[in-house]
């Protein structure tokens, strides 16, 4: 079993008795995650909210240019600090499952109006010659108490 999935089976396993899990799919573009049960789905397209302000987004990717998993992650990171005034952490980890690979970047989201500091993680997974870019904003405090839960969030993506 890789690091990931045993990572993720650890913090699925771990969640108390109200957080079973369940899985949310987007059938129109072929992934689906599993996620605590006091998850939901916010929006049809595919933004799913969590109890404490966490969100789980996919954006799109433009088909332009070398497509590598490098390249795509680290242009989708410049657009989020330019577009989004995101601050690069500089952190960055692999991250992978059933059939799909992928590079995790971490960046700070700016202050915004009444709402807690978050830590934005973005997803570039690489599955088959196909990507997609997930981001995944937890607040601040959770990311730098507990990684392992966001982690294993996005490590429970799973392709059809």
């Amino acid at each position: 079993m890789s690091v990931s999935r045993l990572t993720c089976c650890l913090i699925l396993l771990s969640v108390p008795a109200i957080g079973w899990a369940e899985t949310i799919s987007n059938a129109g573009k072929g992934y689906s995650f599993t996620v605590p049960a006091n998850w939901r789905m916010a929006h049809p397209d595919f933004t799913l909210t969590g109890p404490t302000g966490a969100s789980l987004t996919e954006s799109s990717l433009h088909p332009a240019g070398t497509r590598s998993l490098e390249h795509i992650s680290k242009t989708a990171g410049m657009i989020a600090c330019i577009g989004a005034d995101y601050q690069d952490t500089l952190e960055r980890f692999e991250l992978g499952g059933e059939n799909w690979k992928g590079l995790v970047s971490v960046f700070k989201e700016p202050m915004r109006g009444n709402r807690h500091p978050r830590h934005v993680l973005q997803l570039v997974a690489q599955h088959g010659e196909n990507f997609r870019l997930f981001y995944l904003a937890v607040p601040s405090q959770e990311w730098l108490g507990d990684r392992n839960a966001a982690r294993a969030l996005l490590a429970a993506l799973r392709f059809d």
